[in-house]
């Protein structure tokens, strides 16, 4: 009864450490607990609106650190502290932005690297309000829009908004995206003008947001623009090689196609050779060493023509004898000359 009870109780035991265990992973991991040691600056924004504590703080989307606090001050600036890695270096030149996260709302603090000097920041230092920039005010370009997204699904409504945001932060693929959107846009207003009246005048709202965006987005229809009289000049390289590129996949999938079984064979073939060779490979090992003896050999007995000149020593004849064990007959011996052993 006493070694029952005991196994119980180390039983029991090993499982509340398991489970123990368990509890502390998924607290460090839904608490998003940061192990690496970490510096921690200061930065002054003029509006953190949906900036949170323990926001995440990233370097070309690679999380880096956390925001730790946030003050208003008494010029009614707002003082970010936040961490980053020792890995992370800042100059007097980098800056911080407050981007959005999804289209929930969510922020995190963008660091990154502007025009300025290139001295290293120390631990503590503050990053000025001329080198911080405050996320894009989703909620005056939405409500700008509102008549627009009255007219559409909610799906249009998703992809045109996700894209907008992308691309007036500045971390949209190309603004292609977002022109195609807004063709979609109008071609579903054909037929609602009596939206337009509303729609103008809440534009104002939405060209405000633009205006601070208008360097991006002037350097996205530049580069547009670019790109397409660059395929432009080249279409007719690009359309030969498109042609090329199809009859070499058509030979090549013909040649495979071809070459399938023989090489299936040739597999199949080497496999079982390479066990052959594997099962004996000692045998294989002396030959391979004692051929280069054995040629040399050969080749000084071939010097004097194509013939062997051969001396005997000794002849002896094999037979078989009783019980079928074999018995040696010498017919002829030497042992001098040529044929002393050595």
């Amino acid at each position: 009864m006493r070694e029952n009870f005991s196994a119980i109780v180390v039983r029991f035991a090993i499982f509340a450490a398991v489970c123990s265990v368990g509890i502390a992973l998924l607290f460090a991991v839904f608490s998003q607990f940061r192990y690496e040691k970490a510096n921690t600056y200061n930065a002054v924004f003029a509006n953190v609106s949906g900036l949170r504590e323990n926001n995440f703080v990233r370097i070309a989307g690679v999380e880096v650190g956390k925001v730790k606090k946030i003050a208003v001050q008494p010029d009614s600036t707002v003082r970010v502290e936040f961490s980053a890695d020792e890995s992370v270096v800042l100059t007097e030149g980098s800056r911080v932005v407050v981007r959005y996260d999804d289209l929930f709302g969510g922020r995190f603090l963008a660091l990154e690297e502007g025009a300025g000097g290139v001295k290293k920041l120390d631990r503590g230092a503050t990053i000025p309000l001329s080198r911080t920039q405050p996320a894009l005010d989703l909620d005056a370009l939405i409500g700008g829009l509102r008549p627009v997204f009255r007219s559409l699904n909610p799906d249009q409504i998703n992809a045109l908004s996700g894209q907008l945001i992308q691309a007036l932060q500045g971390q949209g693929p190309t603004i292609g995206s977002v022109l195609t959107q807004a063709a979609s846009v109008t071609n579903t207003l054909a037929d609602r003008d009596r939206l337009f009246g509303e729609l103008i005048t809440n534009l104002h709202t939405v060209l405000g947001s633009l205006g601070d965006q208008d360097a991006q987005v002037a350097k996205a229809v530049d580069s547009l623009s670019t790109l397409m009289a660059t395929l432009q000049a080249r279409k007719q390289d690009i359309t030969s090689g498109i042609r090329g590129a199809d009859r070499l996949f058509a030979v090549g999938d013909e040649v495979l196609r071809r070459a399938r079984s023989p090489l299936k064979k040739v597999v199949d073939q080497t496999d079982r050779v390479a066990g052959t060779v594997l099962a004996d490979k000692d045998f294989l090992d002396n030959l391979i060493n004692t051929l280069p003896d054995d040629y040399r050999i050969i080749g000084r007995e071939g010097l004097y023509g194509d013939f062997f000149t051969f001396y005997l020593c000794d002849l002896i004849l094999k037979v078989n004898g009783r019980s079928g064990q074999p018995t040696y007959i010498t017919l002829a011996s030497q042992r001098s000359g040529r044929c002393t052993p050595k």
